[in-house]
């Protein structure tokens, strides 16, 4: 199968060449970090241990949520220039 049909049958990942806002990107990942520090400042090493698991969780949701919407996306845009081609 082409490449077209393999992402629209969901079996390509988002790019991962993807630019972000460098500047605000920059600021809010100090910002986490920051408050990272702050919150498992003093914390016994599994309190640590269990928020950076979290941490890693959340991450890794994040970016299954990415990947499906990235799917979902080109799969919606496919339709409207089918239907438009389709009159």
């Amino acid at each position: 199968m082409g490449a077209i049909s393999e992402l629209y049958r969901g079996r390509i990942s988002a790019p991962t060449d993807i630019k972000v806002r460098a500047d605000e990107y920059d600021k809010l990942n100090a910002n986490a970090y920051n408050l990272y520090d702050q919150i498992t400042d003093g914390m016994e090493i599994e309190a640590a241990a269990s928020i950076e698991k979290l941490v890693d969780i959340h991450r890794q949701m994040e970016s299954i949520t990415s990947e499906d919407s990235y799917t979902r996306s080109f799969r919606d845009g496919a339709k409207l220039m089918l239907d438009m081609l389709n009159g």
